[in-house]
């Protein structure tokens, strides 16, 4: 009786707060008890095929904790509007867990209801503030509420995080975190607030830092005390968010430079995710920041130590390398010896492929810096073999830093062929801007647009989405007007029509059977057919209309409106197929990556992830990664890998829906990585920090040990053993 009167004060809240908005039905009692088991199989199936009628009221009134836990989960993760009655009466239980997921799932679906969800969980955390006693969960309730509130913003968001930052506590932690969910979306915070930061910070607060990393403006007069204030956190013992306060000198201004600087340059004081933060900031702060990359890349540097030369596989290369694209795009008289110096560095006797390719990254990208837009200098040519990724990338930055005219046309078009995909991909993107290639740019665009690699296809349709007009040619109509002597003169606005050998290779593609799991690639080549008005775009629209994937259909309904259709919809249909994985047991494992530099151990949360565990589990027992490189890695922020063609754009081809939660995204901890809602596939990544914009956005699938740093782009995954 003691839970039922609990749960009855939190809807009275509730109701109160949304007023004739809220919608809380059934009632507060709870149900009979059902079977465990069977209850937890119904939640996984309503869970993954998305249908929150199956999350009946009586499951989420279950005297069982376990299933009224699993019934807000699954709740959380349909987000639809059949699941907000049930989602409220989550936020009202008497169980913080409940009450957590309750609050993330509101947050998620706060579209079209932002007022009535910010007002439901600001009553809810007032009252769990007076009665909650209990140690730190996870998920912390208080911390949940706070990030959805911050998630759904309107006007009473921004005033009521910011008065809870004067409490101590996880809600007031959570709060900071949720004023940076807010900048990012606004780009802004009012002076109150920014002074309500700096006050939580200044007591010791490193999370409160965190929002000046996502906003891009604020009162100038601020930003001497965001100095001031970053400094006096950095001088504070070691934190996973002490990393805070260097994003936040690095959208300081140009005086955070030195405190940028010390943070690189000390490592016995700071971690490596904080010192290769601190060298990408040096790139946000102007000349400043440049003369200071170039500064501790000459203090750095190994040119002159073989063993350090060979040594060149851990955070000291990718620190290296975070400081080289600090430097800005044209060599100064500080960086300018030092870059000489690294385009010739070299290894001792004949390095392995690791540590060849690590320094080639090096060696090229100085090299193109220094060619200062000559694409065929001797300092580009010597700095790698022709035809690697390196070298080709190298040539290509040069080239695109002039017109592309001539000699330097033919020698970009050459590069729109490159067999390395991620080269061909960025020289196909140049299209967009540089205007001057004209009717050069069909032939690469046509060839890209019936490739078989999704990547190449996919980045060529984004050209055509973003720059519709350089492939449309005078109509023949016009054309046929213009040769005629007896034709009226032409008009100022002539009727154009698209290029026939684009139509047909983009009506192609369009009408290609792609996997399921390239979304990217099927999105790209529908928003270029509307784009570009293709005769048969609506027919495509209609079709991914009904596609079991939210994200499609989301962008299918934009499709037909922006088509003519104002009213189009693409509801979900009635029946998904549920994952096979829904019905096997949980298991943890240890899925052991044997890198070629390094082992990564990762560590499956079967219990928050269940479906991706056995997925990536049964992935890695097949040898799926086997051979597979890491194709992307950003110092201090993210390892990743998972593709198979190597580009970002592949996957297994199979679809992945999401199982995201409120667990927060810490350093070392494992994601899926996705192009939207339940788009993942078999890319995974790795953080190599802590960065909250990614909470709750991403499924968190576990944690990772071993030496991540050790690893960088291309290096290939040699073996992977499973320990169960």
């Amino acid at each position: 009786m003691k839970r039922a009167l609990g749960r009855l004060v939190g809807l009275l809240l509730v109701a109160a707060a949304c007023g004739k908005d809220a919608v809380v039905d059934g009632g507060v009692e709870a149900g009979p008890t059902v079977g465990i088991a069977p209850a937890l199989q119904t939640l996984a199936h309503a869970e993954d095929g998305r249908r929150s009628k199956d999350v009946t009221t009586e499951l989420q009134q279950s005297h069982e904790v376990d299933v009224r836990r699993r019934a807000a989960r699954a709740l959380a993760r349909i987000a639809d509007t059949d699941a907000l009655p049930g989602l409220l009466r989550a936020l009202s239980d008497e169980d913080p867990t409940v009450v957590a997921w309750g609050a993330y799932g509101l947050g998620f679906a706060c579209k079209g209801h932002e007022e009535a969800h910010v007002r439901a969980l600001v009553a809810r955390s007032e009252a769990l503030e007076a009665t909650f006693t209990a140690p730190a969960v996870t998920p912390d309730p208080r911390a949940a509420i706070a990030r959805a509130v911050g998630k759904c913003g309107g006007p009473l968001a921004e005033p009521t995080l910011a008065g809870w930052l004067k409490r101590k506590g996880p809600r007031a932690e959570a709060a900071a975190l949720a004023l940076g969910d807010v900048a990012a979306r606004r780009g802004t915070l009012g002076d109150d607030t920014v002074t309500a930061l700096l006050d939580a910070a200044g007591d010791g607060s490193a999370s409160a830092l965190y929002p000046f990393a996502r906003i891009d403006r604020y009162n100038d007069a601020f930003a001497e005390r965001v100095r001031d204030t970053a400094k006096k956190v950095l001088a504070m013992p070691a934190t996973d968010d002490r990393v805070f306060a260097v994003r936040a000198l690095a959208r300081s201004g140009e005086e955070a430079a030195p405190s940028l600087l010390d943070v690189v340059e000390n490592a016995k004081g700071f971690s490596a995710f904080e010192r290769a933060d601190a060298a990408r900031g040096l790139a946000k702060v102007g000349n400043a920041g440049h003369d200071a990359a170039a500064t501790a890349l000459g203090h750095l540097m190994p040119d002159k130590d073989p063993f350090a030369i060979l040594a060149l596989t851990g955070d000291g290369y990718a620190i290296l390398l975070s400081l080289l694209g600090a430097l800005g795009p044209e060599a100064t008289k500080t960086s300018q010896p030092i870059l000489e110096t690294l385009s010739v560095l070299k290894a001792p006797g004949e390095a392995p492929a690791p540590l060849a390719r690590r320094l080639a990254e090096l060696r090229c990208g100085a090299a193109a810096i220094l060619a200062k837009g000559a694409y065929d200098s001797e300092v580009l040519r010597t700095c790698d073999a022709p035809g690697t990724q390196a070298f080709e990338g190298a040539r290509l930055v040069s080239l695109l830093k002039r017109p592309l005219v001539g000699d330097r046309r033919s020698a970009w078009l050459a590069l729109t062929k490159s067999a390395n995909l991620r080269v061909r991909e960025d020289a196909l993107d140049a299209i967009s801007s540089h205007a001057e290639l004209g009717a050069a740019a069909l032939g690469p665009l046509t060839d890209a647009l019936t490739d078989a690699h999704p990547g190449v296809v996919a980045t060529a349709a984004g050209v055509l989405h973003a720059q519709p007009s350089r492939v449309m040619t005078l109509a023949a109509k016009e054309r046929k007007a213009a040769l005629d002597p007896a034709a009226p003169p032409p008009s100022t606005h002539p009727e154009q029509e698209l290029n026939p050998a684009i139509a047909k290779a983009l009506g192609d593609a369009l009408a290609k059977t792609w996997s399921e799991d390239l979304v990217e690639t099927r999105l790209a080549l529908l928003d270029a057919a509307v784009t570009v008005k293709l005769p048969g775009a609506a027919a495509a629209a209609h079709a991914l209309c009904t596609d079991p994937n939210t994200t499609i259909r989301e962008r299918a309904t934009k499709a037909l409106r922006t088509l003519g259709d104002a009213a189009a919809t693409c509801p979900a249909p009635g029946t998904m197929p549920v994952a096979k994985e829904a019905d096997l047991p949980k298991t943890s494992a240890k899925l052991n990556f044997d890198f070629e530099t390094g082992k990564v151990v990762i560590t499956l949360n079967a219990e928050l992830a269940p479906i991706a565990s056995q997925r990536f589990l049964g992935l890695a027992k097949a040898g799926f990664y086997k051979g597979i490189v890491a194709h992307r890695v950003v110092p201090g922020f993210v390892l990743q890998f998972g593709d198979p063609q190597g580009d970002g754009f592949g996957g297994s081809g199979q679809l992945l829906r999401c199982e995201t939660s409120p667990a927060p995204f810490g350093p070392l901890d494992v994601g899926v990585a996705l192009a939207g809602r339940d788009t993942g596939s078999s890319q995974l990544f790795v953080t190599l920090g802590r960065f909250p914009h990614l909470d709750g956005d991403y499924a968190l699938i576990g944690h990772a040990s071993g030496d991540p740093w050790a690893i960088a782009e291309g290096d290939a995954i040699r073996e992977v053993t499973v320990v169960e």
